[in-house]
């Protein structure tokens, strides 16, 4: 249960893959958040006056689209998703309304004030994606959650073993409740 002041969240994964993503900024924090775009396959348009030179090696191979200059209003026309990643407080505001005039969520990197969306610490180990936030209050806290929770995951041998004893349980029948307590001998019985 939350306090009244903290923020009411719906946990939710967004398929981004070819759709317009604007990131308005391009250092090292907004390095990080292209990367991972970039990884679901979302079609990234930075604006930023200057950037790192792995955005501008991106930009230069085509991987994202950069423009060199100061955001705009207009830069989030037809963006599904806006991330902020600046270090100015009125540009980040600027990028917030500009957002959400345009009905798009904005993750406002380390400005919880003006997000409307939180990307959290995210953990992929197939099959499983999993996301920690803390509402953008402690994101050193969130990532230490998140080096706790890989030290525990199953590797992916276990992983697999898991999905050939779902199969056997359906082929069985076997109730969910059993199919639990199973899996949990199993598990135990593996890390040993």
């Amino acid at each position: 249960m939350s306090s009244s002041d903290e923020p009411c969240l719906y946990p939710l994964f967004v398929k981004l893959e070819g759709r317009r993503v604007l990131v308005v900024g391009a250092g090292a924090v907004a390095e990080r958040k292209i990367a991972t775009l970039l990884d679901a396959r979302a079609r990234v348009h930075v604006v930023s006056p200057e950037a790192m030179p792995q955005v501008q090696q991106l930009a230069s191979t085509g991987a994202l689209d950069w423009s060199a200059r100061a955001f705009e209003d207009r830069d989030a026309d037809g963006a599904y998703l806006i991330v902020a990643a600046t270090s100015i407080a009125k540009v980040q505001e600027q990028v917030a309304a500009a957002a959400n005039a345009r009905h798009a969520f904005v993750v406002a990197i380390d400005d919880p004030t003006n997000a409307s969306a939180y990307s959290g610490a995210v953990i992929r180990r197939s099959p499983f994606t999993i996301a920690i936030s803390s509402s953008g209050a402690t994101p050193a806290l969130t990532r230490l959650l998140r080096e706790i929770i890989e030290l525990v995951l199953p590797e992916d041998a276990w992983v697999e073993h898991a999905k050939r004893l779902r199969a056997r349980w359906i082929a069985s029948g076997t109730p969910t409740g059993e199919r639990f307590a199973d899996l949990v001998r199993e598990f135990a019985a593996r890390k040993k």
